[in-house]
């Protein structure tokens, strides 16, 4: 049985006019290099061979009309931030942009898609989560003459990335490029010379408070401003503006949001997210829903006092903070601490962005890049550039030297290790990372033989011992004992599929600096910010923080999919969100049948779902872990990629 104890904190995490290249942008901030190959295409579930085209990536950033106070890039913010100078080259960089990764067939490139499946990553995720699935999908839809491409967001929060060291070891192929560039003053390296006459420095990396306290400001309507910019490129792009938005994990939260958000935020007619949108696609998430109760008078005030500087205050000082940013105040004593102020409510400090401590911090999930990229060059022998010793001297390895790095010894060990065994020992469902943190957990094989004093690992389609696929038992009858089930398959390919795109072409596996200060503004508003957002007497006229007309509003299809070894073991999970929307008025829908037709029926864990008639439909794939949803190679097992298609094709105008 594996842990849902990652959960509650994907939960918590919820709370220029042409596209330019990112290589192009950012001042070194960007990713660079070529849109990186995917590799060949194999034959998929449907039948169709597809090896006469390759698939293809291109990450491009766009203007974003979100212009967050504090952020660089927003009128009248000065940069003084040393590191963010030399990281950007300069202090006139502009963080106010949108950034997507198109995903593609080479033999498509040039083709109006039918449709565009825009895609959000979630908690600590980064676009290439979806490479398999997007594969998959063209690939399902060129077998049908169409053209389906997904386009998968990185968060504005992923410019903060300090990458282009790792883009020079992908393009030399030469991890330990990229080792120097994260961690050669840790390892006592001399500086690289392509790094040395390139860059003349190593990465930057912030720390969680006055860095980057700007990010306080980067609340769930900045992300939602952010998407809108991709979905409106979308839109102008595909056929018929055949558009779809989804997300993953906590994506599905940006999803529900967005779908939510008016965007007329001056008043007079609502111009709704779900309006731009043929259907929205939830992986292995809930969405969210209604507030149970409206938000006392007390939150809409915590609301309002954190986004109108304390939460920034607080983040930057480390000390809780007022609504103006500067004077300290504690919690107890607020009233007398903000006194000078109408609205006395003090804000406590968190950090910038969010770590797991002791397990996930910018250092761990920057250095997967090099051990993924030394996996895909030199497969699964050695060992791992993370372990080995540099300058001859014994224990001067990263995982002994570098502080962020200790986890991998506690949770791993320390005996020799390939970079793929590494990462798989990392991610893989039945690992102790994934106990500890469910939200990384991706079936992927199993530990194999020790090959020269090695550990090494068993990839997708080599043969597993019993104990690495077990049973978990029949589905629940209820909710409330919803748990894993069924039998554990082991569908995403490491070696092949998942090692490439950690790293490969402009974007990445991970989100290094998750904006959770700012996500958390407006946490307990559920999906309707009347109360914050309408005008008085009926809400505080607050649109610029979140503007959410009822979900209730939301007319157009959806489909949910979750793993029976995920976060989401079954459909019971999203009938929450379900029963939140509006009825279907799509052309694929009658009209008539409720999103959710009997929420007891046959029992809680299995409600009986509108399905295609009522707009809302729920696959599970039995023995799938979270991450999985996304990542599984499209084999008799995955039962997500096929019902994807079969959903976008039938909602297209």
């Amino acid at each position: 049985m594996k842990s849902r104890m990652g959960l509650a904190v994907a939960v918590f995490s919820l709370a220029f006019v042409s596209a330019c290249s990112s290589s192009d942008a950012g001042g070194g901030a960007g990713r660079g290099g070529e849109g990186g190959e995917g590799g060949e295409g194999g034959e998929g579930a449907s039948g169709g061979a597809g090896t006469e085209s390759t698939f293809e990536q291109e990450t491009v950033d766009i203007p974003s009309s979100a212009q967050p106070a504090q952020t660089p890039g927003t009128e009248g913010v000065v940069v003084s931030n040393p590191r963010l100078i030399q990281m950007f080259g300069g202090d006139d960089f502009d963080l106010n942009r949108a950034r997507y990764t198109r995903y593609y067939l080479s033999d498509q490139a040039d083709l109006q898609p039918d449709a565009i499946v825009v895609l959000v990553p979630g908690f600590e995720g980064g676009a290439s989560t979806f490479a398999a699935l997007a594969e998959g999908l063209a690939r399902r839809a060129k077998n049908a003459s169409l053209v389906v491409e997904t386009w998968a967001i990185d968060r504005r929060s992923n410019q903060l990335e300090d990458t282009v060291g790792l883009d020079i070891a992908e393009r030399e192929q030469d991890p330990s490029i990229g080792l120097d560039f994260l961690f050669g003053e840790e390892l006592d390296l001399e500086l690289d010379d392509t790094l040395a006459s390139e860059l003349g420095r190593r990465a930057i990396f912030y720390n969680t408070g006055d860095d980057l306290a700007f990010m306080a400001q980067w609340t769930t309507l900045v992300h939602s401003q952010d998407i809108d910019a991709v979905v409106e490129v979308a839109r102008s792009t595909a056929r018929n503006a055949n558009v779809f938005l989804g997300g993953h994990s906590a994506g599905t939260g940006y999803t529900a949001r967005y779908a939510a958000t008016d965007f007329n935020f001056e008043g007079g007619p609502p111009k709704p997210g779900y309006s731009k949108l043929r259907g929205l696609v939830m992986l292995e998430g809930g969405g969210g829903g209604i507030a149970d109760e409206p938000p006392s008078e007390d939150r809409l005030d915590r609301i309002e006092a954190a986004f109108d500087g304390g939460l920034y205050g607080a983040v930057k000082s480390g000390e809780p903070k007022c609504i103006d940013g500067d004077t300290s105040c504690t919690v107890a004593t607020e009233d007398t601490d903000c006194a000078a102020f109408a609205n006395t409510s003090c804000t406590e400090s968190t950090n910038a962005y969010s770590v797991v401590a002791g397990l996930l911090s910018p250092q761990l999930l920057a250095v997967s890049e090099v051990a993924a990229l030394e996996g895909d060059i030199q497969g699964d022998s050695g060992i791992s550039i993370l372990q080995a010793d540099q300058n001859g001297v014994e224990g001067n390895n990263a995982v002994q030297k570098v502080p962020e790095l200790a986890a991998l010894t506690l949770l791993l060990g320390s005996d020799p290790t390939t970079s793929v065994a590494l990462i798989g020992l990392f991610l893989d469902d039945d690992a102790a990372a994934a106990a500890t943190a469910a939200f990384v957990a991706t079936s992927l094989g199993d530990e194999g033989p020790v090959v020269d004093g090695v550990r090494t690992w068993l990839n997708y389609g080599e043969e597993l011992p019993p104990e690495a696929i077990p049973d978990n038992g029949p589905a629940p009858n209820s909710l409330e004992e919803a748990g894993v089930w069924g039998q554990e398959v082991e569908p995403t390919d490491l070696e092949r599929r998942l090692m490439p795109t950690v790293s490969r072409g402009q974007t990445n596996f991970s989100d290094w600096y998750y904006p959770s200060s700012g996500l958390g503004i407006t946490s307990g508003l559920g999906l309707d910010s009347t109360s914050l957002s309408a005008p008085p007497p009926a809400g505080r006229g607050r649109t610029d923080i979140e503007n959410l007309t009822p979900a209730r509003n939301v007319d157009i299809p959806v489909i949910s999919f979750g793993g029976t070894n995920g976060l989401l073991p079954v459909p019971g999970e999203m009938a929450r969100y379900a029963a939140t929307l509006g009825p279907c008025s799509a052309p694929s829908c009658d009209g008539d049948t409720p999103r959710v037709v009997d929420a007891q029926s046959p029992n809680t864990a299995f409600p009986t779902f509108g399905g295609i008639e009522g707009g809302f439909e729920v696959h599970m794939s039995e023995g799938y872990a979270h991450v999985d949803v996304v990542s599984a190679e499209d084999d008799a097992t995955n039962n997500v990629i096929g019902p994807l298609f079969d959903f976008v094709s039938r909602n297209l105008e």
